[in-house]
């Protein structure tokens, strides 16, 4: 954005915020008018356009982009309008011209309403112009007219793959370079909404799922939808749906929790549900044993040893949907691999699954300097468990599957973490059945 569009968006912001302070729950008696037939307006109007000071449409969240932003049309002339997740109450009142009004404490944005699209032409008495499109902008004013339809028949669907995680620090440390069997369930509306559901498997921490995910036409790119939510307890960055030549789907996003202090970023890869054909091209292929076992089965089938609340997958219209209890989830009977690993496959050297790396930065500088004094000669015979024994006993987390320098047929690494960015992973060398040392990389405190 230019220095101008940036103090508009400076200054229009800071309207929104001295306005919606003011406003909250009035009353106007408004109702759409001259129809007795189920009010097919009604629905929630995300934000889509905002015209800047120097008459310019700018996409909504470069302005608006601490949280959602939407107008909701309820029945009985209610309705809520929320910006960046700041939610007031409103009336409405539609007439048959396509004239709106929302009312609230005695003040009224004016615009009107025509095939989806809420243009205002005020905001509670001040000059401001925005849009918001019913059910979220996945068609731009670039795309050509029937792309909506091409979108649903590439995008639309259930899937299901792996993901993995990387760039994991502070609190999330213990996440980094695992691998998670991961669901989608993508369902397009036909008026230009897409309501995305997505699931990672992870044992209990539904706190930490995705939670509120939408989708975009990606500004200017026809490849891929961009994807809002929120994901390990903090709001999306850098979201991406995107279909390759293969049919896979790849789904990325980097977080920043609000749940605990700490950062990720994730890199899945799914197929369709019938769609069998991984190869090793795929970022985190389902593994083949995975796929055998999961042939048949229905996508509530595989949702329904998921650690999730099934009641908010959405239903896509074929009766395949939410229809018993939430269940509680787990491993199912012969289950022919395991669903959280670092390679998705249940390896983890001399390690376990259940580790958890945790040392502490003075233990990782004494073990960095103790090597470097040692000779070659003794530490390479230097094992897994004695390295493990120097950084306090715990074991070390298993880099597998993330990249094939760090675990091999002839290689495999472990990192070492204290849960505030400071890391030790020493790699080790495999013969004679068991795992010697070699060589470590650490972050630059460990060097201090």
């Amino acid at each position: 954005m230019n220095t101008t569009k940036k103090w508009t968006a400076v200054l229009l912001a800071l309207v929104m915020a001295l306005t919606l302070a003011a406003c909250g729950g009035g009353k106007s008696g408004g109702k759409s008018v001259g129809s007795s037939k189920p009010d097919s307006n009604l629905g929630k109007y995300i934000g889509e356009e905002v015209l800047s000071s120097d008459n310019e449409w700018v996409p909504f969240d470069d302005i608006y982009d601490l949280g959602s932003s939407y107008i909701e049309l309820k029945e009985g002339g209610k309705g809520d309008f929320c910006m960046e997740d700041d939610i007031k109450e409103i009336e409405w009142t539609l007439d048959n011209d396509g004239k709106l009004v929302l009312s609230s404490y005695g003040t009224t944005c004016n615009g009107t309403l025509k095939d989806g699209l809420i243009s205002l032409d005020d905001y509670f008495g001040f000059d401001l112009q925005m849009t918001f499109r019913k059910g979220g902008s996945l068609v731009s004013s670039s795309k050509a007219e029937g792309s909506l339809d091409d979108f649903a028949d590439e995008y639309g669907g259930d899937w299901h793959g792996m993901a993995g995680l990387t760039d994991a620090t502070g609190d999330l440390a213990n996440l980094n370079d695992t691998a998670h069997e991961i669901l989608a369930r993508l369902v397009f509306d036909g008026n230009g909404g897409c309501e995305v559901w997505l699931a990672m498997y992870l044992e209990g921490e539904n706190d930490f799922n995705f939670i509120d995910t939408r989708a975009y036409v990606v500004p200017d790119d026809d490849t891929g939808l961009e994807l809002r939510g929120e994901f390990m307890g903090g709001e999306m960055q850098e979201g991406i749906l995107s279909v390759d030549a293969t049919g896979a789907l790849y789904v990325s996003c980097e977080v920043d929790s609000d749940l605990v202090d700490g950062s990720i970023s994730l890199l899945a890869n799914l197929r369709h549900l019938d769609d069998e054909s991984w190869t090793d091209d795929d970022f985190i292929p389902l593994p083949e044993d995975a796929v055998a076992y999961y042939r048949g089965m229905s996508f509530m089938d595989i949702a329904s040893t998921y650690m999730i609340d099934m009641s908010l997958i959405p239903d896509d219209g074929s009766g395949n949907a939410y229809s018993t209890l939430p269940s509680s989830g787990g491993f199912p009977e012969n289950y022919p691999f395991e669903r959280t690993t670092a390679n998705g496959e249940g390896e983890y050297g001399k390690s376990n699954p259940d580790a958890t790396g945790l040392t502490d930065l003075a233990t990782m500088r004494k073990v960095r300097q103790e090597l470097w004094d040692m000779s070659s000669a003794k530490t390479k015979h230097l094992t897994y468990d004695d390295i493990k024994e120097m950084l306090g006993g715990e074991d070390g987390i298993p880099h597998t599957g993330m990249d094939e320098r760090s675990w091999n047929s002839e290689k495999h690494a472990y990192g070492w973490y204290n849960g505030e960015g400071d890391y030790y992973v020493p790699y080790f060398e495999l013969r004679d059945g068991d795992e010697y040392y070699t060589a470590a990389t650490f972050s630059s405190s460990v060097r201090d």
